[in-house]
């Protein structure tokens, strides 16, 4: 990840003042991968489980980065040591903020985040100046960092706060301290990290102990809006939109301007893009494709189960691949999206080690074939598929289900 700072003499004001030195060179960038830099750069060294930045601080510094940061001790001049990165993160944005007047919008999920804060930013440009977190920048390193390339005279931004572990969510809204904070739903996912739901929906709920506005929609039901999309263009993300509008309305409300609906509503929708990977329809001339090969657990596989039923016209397949980070119950957990898929669709292909668990219903369908590696199943796939055919993929993103899509358009 990297950005560029639109705020640099606040940014270079501020970060100075956790040194005991002058810092006179300038910091256009920030960079937390060694093959991003740019002249100017600050080069931020992470140690992750199979990386370690500092490995390559001196070259960021041939490379042209202004300074280089981290835990490890470096004998360049230019090198600035912090005791512990997630500490230093917190009060460098902590100071960052302060000079900030505009609302924060934070939101957090097992389901639906990113296409919620896509909305909710696509929404609130109506009427404001707004900036959000790019794609799935979500984490305690990202968020920070996303936030630090803003402006200042924006008056809204919308945050997606993601959390694998405890402590996680905990962290983010503490520093961010949302005037709105939404959770778009609570449910099985990274439990290798968490260990139960309930410390999910635990971790979750910290993020409204930091916000002025609280909306927990895993309990709270948004309010219903009666609108046709052609196609079904926006079925896949339906609750999604109804969180969206609800929080839009409000925020808009706040500020003395009308509701959002009916015509304006369905206006604006028109340029909205789904994210990568969560829902969105892809044509292959006469075969439908629904690309929703980003991640999967349970419940979200069950929602896209239910947006694949809609399209009666077409004969159905669904391509599952392995959940993942499901702990001691995965093998049920894929067993029970296999019996949810019955009546949904009408042939039935899973890939992965676990997927292979979904199969014990494999009667209910008109075909049901499970295989060992993406190849073999896209080999299948393309000697089956005809005109009038919709496909909906969906797994993990370890299972790169999205590389299947991509052979699929150059055969198709």
């Amino acid at each position: 990840m990297r950005i560029d700072l639109k705020e640099k003499n606040h940014f270079l004001a501020v970060f100075e003042t956790f040194f005991n030195q002058p810092l006179n060179r300038p910091i256009d960038g920030i960079s937390i991968d060694s093959r991003n830099i740019k002249k100017n750069d600050l080069f931020i060294a992470i140690k992750g489980k199979n990386f370690d930045g500092n490995d390559f601080v001196d070259q960021a510094l041939k490379d042209g980065a202004s300074y280089t940061l981290s835990t490890y001790k470096n004998e360049s001049r230019y090198h600035l040591l912090v005791e512990n990165l997630h500490i230093f993160l917190k009060e460098l944005l902590r100071s960052w903020l302060q000079r900030y007047d505009g609302k924060i919008v934070g939101i957090t999920g097992s389901n639906g985040k990113t296409t919620t804060k896509d909305l909710i930013a696509h929404f609130l440009k109506l009427k404001f100046k707004v900036e959000k977190t790019l794609g799935n920048h979500n984490t305690s390193i990202s968020v920070p960092l996303s936030i630090l390339s803003f402006s200042l005279d924006s008056e809204i931004y919308v945050l997606e706060l993601g959390a694998n572990k405890v402590g996680d969510i905990e962290y983010l809204s503490s520093i961010v301290k949302p005037d709105y904070g939404v959770i778009t739903s609570i449910a099985a996912a990274h439990l290798d990290g968490f260990g139960s739901i309930e410390n999910i929906e635990k971790e979750k709920k910290s993020l409204l102990n930091h916000s002025i506005k609280k909306y927990n929609f895993n309990e709270l039901k948004p309010n219903i809006l009666s609108i046709n999309f052609k196609d079904h263009k926006s079925n896949i993300f339906l609750k999604n939109l109804e969180i969206a509008a609800h929080v839009t309305n409000d925020i808009f409300k706040d500020s003395n301007f009308p509701d959002l609906n009916g015509d304006l509503l369905i206006n604006c929708l028109e340029s909205f893009k789904m994210p990568h990977g969560r829902g969105g329809i892809l044509s292959l001339n006469k075969i439908k494709i629904i690309d929703d090969s980003y991640n999967a657990n349970p419940e979200s596989v069950k929602a896209a189960l239910d947006h694949l039923n809609c399209f009666k016209q077409y004969r159905k397949f669904f391509v599952f691949g392995d959940m993942k980070e499901l702990g001691d119950k995965e093998e049920s957990y894929h067993a029970e999206v296999g019996k949810y898929a019955i009546g949904k669709a009408d042939i039935f292909l899973t890939v992965g080690r676990l997927a292979e668990n979904a199969q014990s219903n494999s009667n209910n369908f008109a075909l049901s074939l499970h295989f060992s590696d993406n190849f073999s199943l896209l080999e299948k796939l393309n000697e089956l598929l005809t005109d009038g055919d919709i496909v909906l993929i969906k797994g993990s993103r370890s299972m790169r289900l999205d590389q299947l899509i991509n052979e699929l358009k150059d055969v198709k």
